[in-house]
């Protein structure tokens, strides 16, 4: 082997710690082997291939891999030639998903047939406690070097390979690249062995460079952060080694994978460093906005800047420009750039829609059996706490409760988010919620919002009311002190609103507005329809068109007088909404009301000035409930 490819595989790479996928051709390129070399990997079992679903090939549907008879004893499975009933309509444009049983049957292929194209007509992607196909609606083509693998997974064998090499020869290989890099110095520039970070500081500082024509000390911070996230990401290399190759790498890898706005990233995701903080985007498994196609290009300008001036004649830094050709190239084709502005379009339309937890009742519909499947079958409802199966990353107590509260009781998203304890309460007798805008922290859509829902037996049978209990014993006035009270409409459901929409995303559901939190409701308000007749016998078809419009908050209808219905019992109201079911749901876990206490005060300690460790109330004011446990406290 050569020396270079020598210290190649025993030097590793920055671009393998930085995680997330990498082409084959990539990988290969970064640990000095062959594509034929890392499918061999595959083949073995040491090394699981993807595929990144092309922005404009990403129509299909999702389903239950168990659904569908398996090809033989190879693997595989035997599609139909038409989605089956059960199947979920989705978009995975730009998602990397599974090949199945890792694509050991794909390498197989390849290495026996030394064809370099590759057609995919189903992939994998598991869902909390189901395992899913994705079938496109088009066979997806590919080329086998553009498959991609984890770079966790490369490094793994990097470093076996790596170890396989004797002292002697890598001594060998670092002599005679010094003397080669000594060579090079005069041709490349004065520069050339110097540290991009060092290059960095210079810039930034010479009254020639960045600050001859920014004079905001501010924004001459911000830009060099933005210039250091290339070193953070791919090392501190001396500048003689960075080429376009290398920068392309940043621009198609890390980049891609760094978030829209770190600052409103979850103080538990949003670490010290930027590279940290992708890790724990990456273990949390939600989907959160990343940087625009825009703002990427805006990063590689900065990059571009910071070269033009190093290669600058009157300088002499460098002899050569590297990001010269990447100036005007985004790295994306034409069509890719519309695509990109179309989701980012479309997705800052849906956050808006879902932002303020109230949205139309109209023009969407309930979600399909199997959508229903998707979100109870997430790790929460399959193990009772918010601890996410992938990774460190965790979920809040309302992410648990909000989306069975919908189900089983028809609330509006900003209705549960705002719910105080008091709101929990007996009439009569029978457990409801009371839906009201009593104090000046709440607001409710229109007048006949505000009522009485009897409590759904499922809730009590999760623990809804020890989960209460313990709140109140902890010293806590609302049902869900981890939420930040807002000026706007949202009030308490602004946070919320923004992580069902990202729960829904990472589902595989469209982000365009069509399904969203609300469609919860829908279905609890289609399942009320049907309830039987003999749950109130005594009640004709008027009465219990009351009885559902009073328990969805709804105008009645000018048919409906509501002065004939005045005695309706709260008995009769709990029997109807204790009658609600919804076919072919998973049972959901009780929910660990231990964990989920330790959780609000470990959201209340992460919150700022303020708002740390006291319960926000909005104009209420911030409550400090009883002291927290010893265990908690440091």
């Amino acid at each position: 082997m050569e020396d270079e490819k020598i210290l190649r595989l025993v030097d590793g790479s920055p671009s393998l710690a930085a995680g997330g996928f990498l082409t084959l051709e990539r990988a290969a390129e970064l640990v000095a082997l062959s594509v034929v070399d890392l499918l061999r990997e595959v083949e073995a079992g040491r090394l699981g291939l993807a595929c990144r679903v092309p922005l404009r090939a990403g129509a299909g549907y999702v389903v239950d891999a168990a659904t569908l008879d398996p090809a033989g004893s190879d693997g595989g499975f035997q599609l139909p030639s038409q989605s089956p009933p059960e199947a979920l309509a989705a978009d995975m444009g730009g998602r990397v998903l599974s090949l199945p049983e890792g694509g050991a049957d794909v390498a197989r292929a390849l290495l026996a047939s030394g064809v370099n194209v590759v057609e995919l007509v189903v992939l994998e992607r598991d869902w909390g406690r189901w395992r899913w196909v994705f079938v496109p609606d088009a066979v997806i083509e590919t080329s086998a070097g553009a498959l991609e693998v984890r770079a966790v997974d490369v490094e793994a064998i990097r470093s076996a390979r790596a170890s396989t090499v004797s002292t002697e020869r890598v001594e060998r290989a670092r002599t005679a690249h010094s003397v080669h890099m000594a060579s090079r110095v005069a041709p490349a520039g004065k520069w050339a062995t110097k540290r991009f970070n060092e290059a960095v500081d210079a810039y930034c500082t010479s009254p020639d460079g960045m600050a001859r024509t920014l004079v905001s000390s501010h924004e001459q911070r911000h830009r060099k952060h933005g210039l250091l996230l290339f070193s953070e990401f791919m090392g501190d290399v001396v500048l003689g080694d960075i080429d376009g190759d290398m920068l392309r790498a940043f621009r198609d890898g890390p980049l891609k994978g760094l978030p829209g706005n770190k600052n409103k990233l979850p103080n538990e995701i949003n670490r010290t460093t930027m590279k940290e903080t992708v890790a724990a985007l990456q273990a949390d498994g939600r989907d959160w906005p990343l940087m625009s196609a825009g703002m990427q290009h805006e990063r590689m300008l900065l990059l571009y800047r910071l070269f033009e001036w190093l290669a600058a004649p009157s300088r002499g830094y460098l002899k050569v420009n590297p990001a010269e050709g990447l100036r005007l190239d985004t790295g994306l084709t034409k069509a890719e750039r519309k695509e990109h502005a179309r989701v980012d379009t479309e997705r800052k339309a849906a956050r808006r829609t879902e932002a303020d937890g109230d949205e139309d009742e109209e023009g969407r519909r309930p979600f399909s059996v199997v959508e229903l499947q998707l979100i109870f079958g997430q790790p929460q409802f399959v193990n009772g706490h918010g601890r996410h199966a992938q990774g460190n990353g965790r979920c809040d107590p309302f992410e648990y409760w909000l989306p069975v509260m919908a189900a089983c009781q028809g609330i509006r998203l900003k209705e549960g988010a705002q719910l105080h304890l008091a709101d929990v309460r007996q009439v009569n007798g029978v457990w409801c919620l009371d839906i009201n805008e009593a104090t000046a922290d709440k607001s409710l859509k229109n007048a006949q919002s505000a009522r009485i829902v009897p409590l759904h037996p499922e809730l009590i049978r999760l623990g809804f009311l020890d989960y209460c209990d313990g709140l109140r014993a902890a010293g806590f006035r609302r049902v869900f002190p981890e939420l930040t009270w807002v000026k706007s409409d949202a009030r308490y459901a602004k946070e919320a609103g923004r992580k069902m929409s990202a729960m829904l995303g990472n589902l595989g559901m469209p982000r365009d507005g069509s399904l969203v939190f609300h469609c919860l409701r829908h279905c609890f308000n289609n399942a009320l329809a049907r309830v039987p007749g003999h749950v109130v016998p005594d009640a004709d078809d008027r009465l219990r068109a009351y009885m559902r419009y009073k328990v969805m908050g709804h105008k009645l209808p000018a048919d409906v007088n509501a002065s004939h219905y005045t005695r309706v019992t709260v008995d009769e109201m709990s029997a109807v909404v204790g009658a609600v079911k919804h076919e072919g749901l998973p049972q959901v876990v009780p929910f660990n009301v231990q964990f989920g206490i330790a959780e609000v005060w470990a959201a209340l300690a992460r919150k700022k000035l303020h708002r740390h460790k006291r319960e926000d109330m909005g104009p209420l004011g911030q409550l400090l409930p009883v002291p927290l446990p010893a265990a908690q406290a440091a």
